[in-house]
């Protein structure tokens, strides 16, 4: 099928109509079951959370950066473990710490113990410049999360520019000198393949249709359990440190 790839923006807001997805923080921590995306950001956000549990303790406060906040739903994670944590986003309407793009922030280099970095870099012009942008504010020793699509609909906020495979993420870290220490999936094949049914029931009949992601959510969980498969995925987080000098 032909692609018009000069008003992809336009398609997709008309193609979009009323059905508006779910963006506040809570719907992110704490997904309902009927909701259609409820299976990747449920696995999304316990997987952020095991990452920071894989944390050193550090003896100072220490400071932490979430890029790309918006309305930083995973800050909580880090707060409880006791860090300082500061925000940048493209604009003031989240009200910020800082004003910036995950490519060019900005700030001092060395600054940071941890940065957060959620379902930001598929949004980016060039992720490779972003993951060094990341790298140069870490401190020598510090930590990064990072999570990214890998099987996920078009959504150009304000673009959609890239998906990532696992061997993807592993160059990403390594073209930015930072080692991966654990790498997650976000579901395996089932899990994916009724994250996409849910997609497609969603694009046609929006929220009217919560009753049936319901039971496809149910029944996914402990088939993608049953049957376990992380070569097809629906997202990857990862844990990757930078060298101490």
């Amino acid at each position: 099928m032909l692609i018009n790839h000069r008003s992809l923006v336009d398609q997709y807001s008309q193609s979009r109509g009323a059905k508006r997805s779910r963006h506040s923080a809570s719907d992110r921590l704490a997904p309902s079951v009927f909701q259609y995306d409820y299976l990747v950001l449920r696995a999304l956000g316990r997987d952020i959370q095991s990452l920071v549990d894989l944390l050193p303790d550090m003896s100072t406060t220490p400071l932490a950066l979430d890029v790309g906040a918006d309305k930083s739903p995973y800050a909580g994670s880090l707060l409880r473990t006791g860090f300082d944590l500061r925000r940048l986003d493209l604009t003031v309407g989240s009200n910020p710490d800082y004003v910036g793009t995950v490519e060019d922030t900005g700030l001092e280099n060395d600054r940071f113990d941890i940065i957060l970095c959620t379902q930001v870099l598929e949004h980016c012009t060039n992720p490779w410049m972003a993951m060094g942008e990341i790298s140069r504010l870490l401190k020598p020793g510090g930590f990064a999360i990072v999570s990214v699509p890998h099987v996920w609909f078009y959504h150009p906020h304000p673009a959609d520019n890239w998906r990532f495979t696992q061997e993807g993420t592993v160059q990403l870290c390594r073209a930015s000198q930072l080692s991966m220490i654990e790498l997650r999936s976000q579901g395996g094949t089932i899990l994916t393949l009724f994250q996409v049914l849910c997609f497609l029931i969603y694009g046609v009949f929006g929220t009217w249709a919560a009753p049936v992601y319901g039971l496809l959510n149910l029944l996914a969980e402990p088939l993608d359990r049953l049957i376990p498969n992380t070569l097809f995925c629906s997202n990857f987080a990862f844990l990757a440190q930078k060298e101490a000098r």
